[in-house]
């Protein structure tokens, strides 16, 4: 027997058949115009962000990078150096005398540059040659390889945060983190393994100490900046 057309069942199997893609392309065309639209937002925050590199600059070097170096571990003589080209760094930012890609070139060499960090490490070199009955020359000798590492652009803040780690406290932000509050042997014999094993990979040879001083490199970095950008 064949079924009525007219008949419940037939008119809602008919219904179904009739239905169609749905909703399935407005679905599609809302995501397609968010991903759209994301995109021009992610664009324009860049283009923004790319063209307040200047400002950016001026904020980081003033609100953070400044004060940090005035809490820091340097000596006086290389903290009151640091700090006075820092401010003349800020200066000619506030003032609109570097472009762009000089500021961001200058930011991105003064933040692999380990400022905070080298007084950190002379603090330990001081430890090392206060306890000759534990360290030796050779021992004090790698933090000078240290040194030059950074004078040639091959050792850099994350190289000595690293290195510094068993001396370090434990801190949300290691970049910044202080060194503990009393050194011991054993933790500071491991700064100097790392020390050593650091130097030894950038192959900087073990020769008589000699010295640079963090405010010779800042100046050079910020010179370098300007001349050449970003690495």
């Amino acid at each position: 027997m064949s079924s009525d057309p007219t008949s419940p069942a037939s008119a809602t199997s008919q219904d179904a058949q009739d239905e169609g893609p749905g909703c399935m392309p407005a679905i599609l065309a809302a995501l397609a115009l968010s991903g759209i639209f994301g995109f021009l937002c992610c664009g324009v925050s860049t283009w923004w962000l790319y063209g307040q590199r200047g400002e950016l600059a001026l904020k980081t070097t003033r609100g953070s990078l400044i004060p940090a170096v005035e809490q820091s571990l340097l000596s006086p003589e290389e903290k009151s150096r640091t700090v006075r080209m820092l401010e003349e760094l800020a200066d000619e930012l506030e003032r609109g005398n570097l472009e762009n890609a000089e500021a961001a070139g200058v930011m991105q060499r003064l933040t692999r540059l380990p400022i905070l960090q080298w007084g950190q490490i002379r603090r330990i070199e001081s430890f090392v040659d206060d306890h000759p009955d534990d360290f030796d020359a050779l021992d004090s000798l790698q933090f000078d390889r240290l040194r030059k590492g950074v004078e040639r652009d091959k050792l850099t803040t994350i190289d000595f945060v690293h290195i510094l780690t068993p001396v370090l406290q434990s801190s949300t932000d290691q970049l910044a983190a202080p060194l503990i509050d009393k050194l011991d042997v054993q933790a500071v014999a491991d700064v100097v393994e790392r020390a050593k094993t650091a130097a030894d990979r950038i192959e900087i040879e073990a020769s008589p100490k000699s010295d640079v001083t963090i405010d010779t490199l800042v100046r050079r970095q910020i010179e370098a900046g300007i001349e050449k950008g970003t690495f």
